[in-house]
């Protein structure tokens, strides 16, 4: 409920405040649940570091020190790297999945989701008082070193704790460079993720998968409709063209190239067909049971012929939908 609450709030003190104890109410849950103290105890060492330096900063650009020129380069480049550790931003991604790996699956959706919201919301009320070119240089070249280094330590990764939390470092990167040109896209992208996470994150919970190789459990089990939801799920995450996600990253996009921000544009729209890879590994992986029993048994084709059939026209309802959607969002 603290997230929730702290969308109303506008005054970054009050948003700091409420996010400490949204860190102190994680940090006692993790302790409590949690039989490694290392983990607990290196997570709230970079919280309790990174808000200190945060509440420092926001109160030099308040020119509560008057002694420092609070529109200075340095000043803005620190801040930017408060933020950035906090989050587990680049150089910083390095301690998210160090410590995501070794706490469990409902930790996990509380720390990519709800300890995430809140700095996202005192960055975009700093971003709303100090928005210029330096400071917008800035986090783009953060965001997409971000989502480069999640691409790249992703791609022989087995572990599916490490997997979920670099996709959320992934996403955080989109998040910002969102809440850079609009607020309330970046609620809604947040919203539909949080929904998304909401689902895996509990089935994983339940099965108690931890690795790609052993999301076959639930084809043992013949839990079919599970299984398609969690493809559903995955496939959000990795915004493919008929889901909402998608719709903000081409509107993003359009942002960008308007802007004359080519580069960048080029960049991000290479990295998200890359992190396509490691999302149709889980996929693929997890099908791999049922895709062997369709091979090895007999079906029936009429069964087979309207699933196809109700699967295109479900595509083309949903494409129409979103691309109506996508223009709202334009116009």
């Amino acid at each position: 409920m603290i997230p929730l609450m702290s969308i109303l709030l506008n005054n970054p003190i009050h948003l700091w405040i409420m996010m400490e104890i949204n860190t102190i109410l994680l940090i006692s849950t993790m302790s409590i649940f949690m039989k490694k103290f290392k983990s607990t105890m290196n997570f709230f060492i970079i919280q309790s570091f990174s808000s200190l330096m945060l509440i420092f900063f926001i109160m030099t650009k308040n020119n509560i020190i008057s002694n420092l020129d609070s529109s200075s380069p340095l000043i803005n480049f620190m801040l930017m790297l408060t933020f950035a550790l906090k989050m587990g931003l680049f150089p910083f991604h390095y301690w998210p999945p160090l410590i995501n790996k070794n706490i469990n699956w409902l930790l996990i959706l509380i720390m990519s989701t709800s300890q995430k919201l809140i700095p996202l919301l005192i960055f975009s009320t700093f971003i709303n008082e100090s928005m210029n070119n330096q400071v917008m240089h800035m986090m783009f070249t953060i965001s997409i070193l971000s989502s480069m280094m999640s691409t790249i330590m992703n791609i022989h990764e087995m572990n599916l704790k490490k997997i979920m939390t670099l996709s959320s470092t992934n996403h955080l990167s989109w998040m910002i460079m969102i809440i850079m040109i609009d607020s309330s896209l970046f609620l809604f992208y947040f919203f539909i993720y949080t929904l998304s996470m909401i689902f895996l994150c509990s089935i994983l919970n339940k099965f108690n998968i931890t690795s790609i190789n052993s999301t076959s459990k639930i084809q043992l089990f013949n839990f079919k409709k599970i299984n398609f939801f969690i493809t559903i799920n995955l496939l959000i995450i990795s915004a493919l063209p008929p889901f909402l996600t998608f719709i903000m990253k081409i509107n993003m996009m359009k942002i960008l190239i308007e802007n004359n921000l080519l580069l960048s544009s080029f960049m991000l729209t290479m990295l998200s067909i890359l992190t396509l890879i490691f999302y149709m590994n889980i996929i693929i992986k997890m099908n791999m049971f049922s895709l062997m029993k369709t091979k090895f048994y007999k079906f029936n084709m009429f069964n087979m012929k309207f699933n196809f059939i109700s699967i295109l026209y479900i595509s083309i309802m949903s494409l129409t939908f979103m691309f109506h959607i996508f223009f709202f969002f334009l116009y």
